[in-house]
């Protein structure tokens, strides 16, 4: 086998696609705390989203995900693509494929419950930025997907035990 050849993704470990939603409400963001017990990035806040189910696309799962997680039934009107990323998790030997939403709920729509194994947080924007127990790979968007910067990011990354490992590729399609 040639090693200087690059792998395909599912050589590197199972591949999950999955969504992850930003909803941002008088200047604070839902996010949500995984259990410590979680099988997966057990701790961590990350927004509200998860695994890509048969037969949808990013965008339904993203409606899905939000519906389930807060009781609010969004449209395609409500959700921004933010970021596509690729994490090749090397202890894991997994590659998640993150479709990154920014969420905007009517003010005037409530939200009626946050669901879930997982504790729902509205943190301050100013905190969340600095906080350290955001989840690396969510955290590593936040400046493009939080301040609403123009264009969709498509990452390439590497992690090991949650930690930055390296950025293989980073662009912003700004068009």
């Amino acid at each position: 086998m040639d090693e200087t050849k690059p792998r395909q993704l599912n050589e590197l470990g199972k591949v999950f696609p999955a969504s992850e939603a930003y909803i941002i409400r008088d200047n604070k963001v839902l996010m949500f705390k995984r259990s410590r017990e979680a099988k997966r990035f057990p701790g961590f806040l990350i927004g509200p989203g998860g695994k890509i189910d048969e037969g949808e696309s990013a965008l339904s799962a993203t409606i899905r995900e939000v519906e389930e997680e807060i009781g609010v039934a969004v449209g395609e009107e409500h959700l921004k693509l933010k970021a596509i990323g690729i994490h090749h998790h090397l202890d894991l030997e997994e590659v998640w494929i993150a479709f990154v939403f920014l969420v905007n709920i009517p003010a005037s729509q409530e939200i009626k419950s946050i669901k879930g194994e997982k504790e729902g947080i509205w943190m301050p924007l100013d905190e969340l930025f600095g906080a350290e127990n955001v989840f690396p790979p969510s955290k590593f968007y936040f400046e493009h997907v939080l301040k609403d910067k123009p264009g969709i990011m498509y990452t390439n990354i590497q992690w090991r035990n949650s930690q930055l490992v390296k950025v293989l590729d980073q662009r912003v399609d700004i068009d």
